[in-house]
């Protein structure tokens, strides 16, 4: 009996994988893996349009395909259009990676206005709720269909630094992540991955310069992430190497939670 090779375990081809948020930072690099592996990939963008193409064009040129949906899926109207497109496109869906997400800006509870509550919360809870909701028809009739969402180390420690907003969000995606794969197994997966501090733009424009160094420090391997250290993780539990895989969440923070 011939040993399984990589190629088995990681292959994606003929797969349909929508990544939302998918045009920068974490998400770019899932999608990257992703098609990398065979998919097809549809990368959702709200203000990224120019990165978003750029992608595609990065993942055709290498032999993939991929195209791109524009929107705010905070909306559930947005999320539900482009569920209609991917219907339309695709007929079905496979993979679900939930990125979308953002800190908007660092604020104190007693200091945060009720306009920065109401974006927190909906940029990273409603659009997950959205849109998993609309793709949910579309993934049951997928193949091997399975939902990967995008937590944070922060859903544990309850973030620094004016994070509490966001990081209680985080929280809200454990939950979210764990109580779905009981409630749609066992035809589909639902896991997370939990990303420490990674190096994208959400860092270079929350986290000051000399913060990052003294994390940095305090992690065990010494340095702060990088995106596609991310995606490995992501494609794991997307993939048949991950078929026995639900309702977990992967920590990838350097050795950051455990110290």
């Amino acid at each position: 009996m011939p040993l399984p090779t990589p190629q088995q375990l990681f292959d994606l081809r003929g797969r349909r994988a929508l990544v939302t948020g998918g045009a920068r930072g974490i998400g770019r690099e899932i999608a990257l893996a992703l098609a990398g592996a065979g998919a097809e990939v549809c990368v959702h963008y709200h203000t990224s349009r120019a990165a978003a193409e750029e992608l595609v064009g990065t993942i055709s040129a290498a032999g993939g395909k991929a195209w791109t949906f524009g929107g705010d899926l905070s909306q559930s109207a947005v999320a539900n259009a482009l569920a209609d497109t991917v219907r339309e496109r695709w007929g079905a869906l496979d993979i679900l990676v939930n990125n979308a997400g953002d800190l908007i800006q660092r604020s104190p509870v007693a200091e945060a206005s009720d306009d920065l509550i109401e974006r927190v919360l909906r940029v990273n809870i409603h659009t997950a709720l959205y849109t998993t909701r609309a793709c949910l028809p579309l993934l049951r009739q997928g193949q091997d269909p399975n939902i990967l969402n995008l937590s944070s180390i922060a859903a544990h420690n309850g973030g620094a630094n004016g994070a509490t907003l966001y990081a209680s969000t985080k929280g809200a995606i454990h939950t979210f992540t764990r109580g779905l794969a009981k409630e749609l197994a066992p035809q589909i997966r639902v896991n997370g991955i939990a990303p420490g501090v990674v190096l994208t733009d959400f860092h270079r424009t929350h986290s000051k310069p000399e913060m990052l160094t003294a994390i940095a420090g305090n992690t065990p391997l010494k340095r702060i992430g990088e995106p596609h250290e991310c995606a490995g993780a992501a494609l794991l539990l997307v993939s048949p190497a991950g078929s026995f895989i639900t309702g977990e969440i992967v920590e990838i923070n350097g050795g950051l939670w455990v110290a």
